[in-house]
């Protein structure tokens, strides 16, 4: 009995402890929606903060922290060739080179190779589509351990030169355009015009890491990287299409069990110096294998966890304005803290009503916060670059969702120390008498509310200069001269299937289809109203394209030092449609056709680099088998974006070296949208089942080229200014609060003979101290911050005194501004009514 006496005990007190709870909960509801002007703006500042906590985290947490897809990825290396010449370390290699690889390597479990493709995929019964394609030996999925969903991957057999026509699917590309109907396995679908058999589907994340090493790479085949990878082919290369001395390939090998980075480095290099013995085309290469997970992540790490640092940030100046602000209502409420005292409520009794209250208040700031963050979401997904890995897996799921409640609750209970610490400071003698001195009323409560106050307004000052700095440096990205003139030039690209467009190497470059289908497309484009000029070239002036080996003709024993240049072929008017200026000779003309005698035009870097101050016009420059004339230097391009200097370029003519894949370039005064659907028609027009993509105009083009950092600046800049408007908030609060308090000594002051303007002058002084102590803390701390961003920096240096002022002259002047309100409403107090009310 007395044992079930103690289990009914022990049910009853839980049930008083609950309903003890649930009537904290409905008093705490009371007194929010009593005070809703506090009760609003302390939500919509912990939703502002929690909000942007969370759509970051939620991008952090697809890209960083979820698994990799891949069997003990660690182990995964990339192998890259080097070029000593060049001075690159992550060129791709050649199908002989890898082949010796993959066969005399020792510290390495299999080797596979691939290369991203362009493809058209033509629907029975709709447009024609590009896809995001990737040929792969047989060995790349068994390599990192990728199992189809449904039939199989490529066999040995499929993997030869001639072999089968197979593709595997991607599962989104399954799913979104054949309704994850499983039947698809054995059926065949059109890519480039070529019947393929769909052999097998294989899951999302079979394609981790193929847009980053592509954009890692010194150069590559024409791939945009954008987007999931649709379709996988069989490699199927040949020493006889892919000779030694073309590198197109990207090499992926599996380190064996206990060997280390170093053991597998070593023994590769040993491997490539007998290559670079045994074969010219090998000289001076070498090689460099990284871990793939490096390649992958180790350009986002910095960028992700600076913003992570910089939101969290943007959560503590929001938890100090409502730190702030729970001081004032604290104060307020010190009568009631004392009547709840003196009629037997102890401390904690006390603490557990505080406490649900914030975790209340809390909680609401985080559902709000939740729906702030989708929103915000969808701005940082626009704005993310397209090589941050696994972008399009990002979103707001239970693991996201875990972690601001995990946020939101730990905000609660830090809150609720704040009003449970006021109560007990309260005199409950004096606070019964209605002299109204809480813990905060005094010298002590001020002095920490002007405290938190210069903290935050620190926190946003090193923000903003954070900020500050690097949109110093996107301007000067800005400022820099590509080479040539994007305004007005819209881009459209392409790829030839070799079904309609027959390319034989042996009868290079007589290749009748491909020169009928550019001389037909561009006549098509010149005539739509409003184009002033287009030209077609093999690779857009923002793509890095391919490099190649080459020899001036005469000096060929000099040859073995120089890099290899970057190669564009280009119709005559490509220079003019570029506004790409013409240095010295001529430049490429309507007479440079196949049957004329072979010409190039070289850009300055190559004419420095290789002729050292001898004019290069008339002299003859060989590569691909053949000898072409110097008949012109024009101004560098900068192929690899702003930042980067211009490599050494040769331009030949597209008639003279056609191209299976072209960049329509045409510069016109229309609009870019209109323009752009005539460009389509004038495409179809000439081969209805082209896939066209790329279209845009290339003034945006050139934006995405700073990728990261404009993503950087843009998002860190918002949260600073985030930042800075909390502060300025939470200075103006302080002091309206502290003039309320200061009713009685200004209605003194005013009395004895102080002018308005005086009493004002007081309030805007002391708010001109907050901002000048929080301003000098916060450049302090932005000196120390700066080198998280100095990788980003172009143009400006961490220390720019610039930017330090124009931050300190802006925070100073905002926070003053703040002042303002308070400064107002000090002045316009009335003598006999705040004497009246004490």
């Amino acid at each position: 009995m007395a044992t079930t006496g103690g289990r009914h005990v022990a049910r009853k007190s839980a049930r008083e402890w609950l309903a003890d709870l649930r009537h904290d909960a409905r008093y705490a509801l009371r007194q929010l929606w009593h005070a809703p002007g506090f009760s609003i703006v302390a939500i919509l500042t912990l939703a502002l903060g929690i909000g942007a906590n969370t759509a970051l985290f939620s991008v952090v947490d697809a890209v960083l922290l979820r698994p990799v897809p891949f069997r003990d990825a660690d182990r995964l290396v990339v192998v890259w060739e080097t070029d000593r010449t060049s001075g690159t370390t992550r060129e791709p290699g050649s199908w002989p080179d890898y082949q010796d690889f993959a066969s005399q390597a020792r510290t390495l479990n299999g080797m596979a190779a691939l290369v991203g493709l362009e493809t058209s995929h033509t629907p029975e019964r709709d447009t024609p589509e590009r896809l995001s394609t990737v040929a792969v030996t047989h060995t790349y999925f068994p390599l990192v351990g990728i199992a189809p969903l449904h039939g199989r991957t490529f066999t040995a057999e499929e993997d030869v030169a001639g072999g089968a026509p197979v593709v595997l699917l991607g599962e989104r590309f399954w799913r979104a355009r054949f309704n994850a109907d499983p039947a698809i396995v054995g059926r065949t679908i059109r890519l480039d015009d070529t019947p393929r058999q769909v052999v097998g589907i294989v899951p999302a994340g079979s394609d981790f890491g193929v847009d980053q090493v592509h954009a890692r790479a010194a150069y590559h085949a024409p791939y945009s990287g954008v987007g999931d990878v649709a379709a996988w082919l069989p490699l199927q290369a040949s020493e006889r299409t892919y000779p030694r001395d073309t590198h197109p390939f990207f090499m992926i090998g599996r380190l064996a069990p206990g060997v280390s980075m170093g053991a597998a480095r070593d023994e590769l290099g040993r491997i490539a110096s007998r290559l670079e013995q045994a074969y010219r085309s090998n000289t001076a290469r070498g090689v460099n294998i990284e871990r793939l997970e490096d390649v992958v992540f180790a350009p986002v790490h910095p960028v992700l966890y600076l913003l992570l640092g910089a939101v969290a940030l943007v959560l503590l100046v929001a938890c100090v304005n409502v730190a702030n602000l729970l001081l004032a209502r604290g104060a307020a409420r010190a009568r009631e803290v004392a009547v709840r005292t003196a009629i037997g409520a102890g401390f904690g009794r006390l603490w557990r009503q505080f406490m649900v209250e914030s975790l209340l208040l809390a909680l609401m700031g985080g559902a709000a916060g939740v729906a702030l963050a989708w929103a915000g979401l969808q701005l940082l997904l626009a704005l993310a670059p397209t090589d941050i890995p696994r972008v399009d897996e990002v979103q707001i799921d239970a693991t996201v969702l875990a972690v601001t409640l995990g946020i939101s609750m730990l905000v609660g209970v830090a809150f609720g120390l704040v009003p449970a610490l006021q109560a007990r400071r309260v005199d409950v003698n004096d606070a019964l008498k209605g002299e109204g001195r809480g813990a905060t009323a005094g010298v002590h409560g001020r002095r920490l509310r002007e405290g938190l106050v210069v903290t935050e307004l620190a926190l946003s000052v090193t923000l903003v200069l954070c900020a500050g700095l690097l949109l110093r440096s996107v301007a000067s990205v800005l400022s820099v001269d590509p080479g040539f003139n994007a305004d007005g030039v819209l881009k459209a690209e392409y790829t030839l299937p070799e079904t309609r467009y027959p390319r034989d190497y042996r009868r290079f470059p007589d290749w009748p289809a491909t020169q009928r289908f550019n001389r037909e497309l561009l006549q098509r484009v010149e005539a739509i109203p409003g184009v002033q000029s287009a030209a077609i070239a093999s690779a857009h002036p923002l793509d890095a394209g391919f490099t190649n080996s080459f020899v001036v003709v005469g000096r060929e024993a000099e040859a073995r030092d120089w890099p290899e240049i970057s190669v564009r072929q280009v119709t005559p008017g490509y220079f003019e449609t570029m506004g790409t200026t013409l240095r010295r000779g001529r430049a490429l003309g309507e007479g440079d056709d196949a049957a004329a005698p072979l010409v190039a035009v070289i850009n300055e870097s190559a004419a420095r680099r290789y002729f050292d101050g001898r004019d290069p016009i008339g002299a003859e420059i060989r590569f691909w088998g053949v000898s072409r004339r110097i008949v012109g230097v024009v101004a560098d391009e900068r192929f690899k974006g702003p930042t980067e200097p211009a490599p050494p370029a040769l331009y030949a003519p597209l008639a003279q070296a056609p191209a299976s894949s072209g960049a329509l370039l045409v510069r016109s005064d229309r609009g870019s949208a209109d323009l752009a659907a005539d460009v389509r028609r004038a495409v179809w027009s000439v081969d209805p089942q082209l896939a066209v993509h790329g279209v845009e105009p290339l003034g945006e083009t050139l934006l995405a080229s700073l990728g990261t950092r404009r993503f950087t600046t843009v998002v860190l800049g918002a949260f600073a200014l985030l930042t800075l408007a909390l502060a300025l908030v939470g200075i103006h609060g302080v002091l309206a609060y502290a003039t309320s308090q200061r009713t009685r000594e200004f209605g003194i002051r005013l009395a004895l003979g102080a002018t308005p303007r005086q009493v004002a002058g007081r309030v805007l002084r002391g708010g001109a101290i907050l901002a000048v102590m929080g301003t000098a803390l916060g450049l302090a701390g932005a000196a120390a911050a700066s080198r998280f961003v100095a990788g980003l920096l172009f143009g400006v240096t961490r220390g720019d005194p610039l930017t330090y002022v124009a931050v300190a002259v802006l925070a100073i002047a905002t926070a003053v501004l703040a002042t303002g309100v308070p400064a107002w409403r000090a002045a316009r107090i009335a003598p006999t009514e705040a004497l009246r009310l004490e």
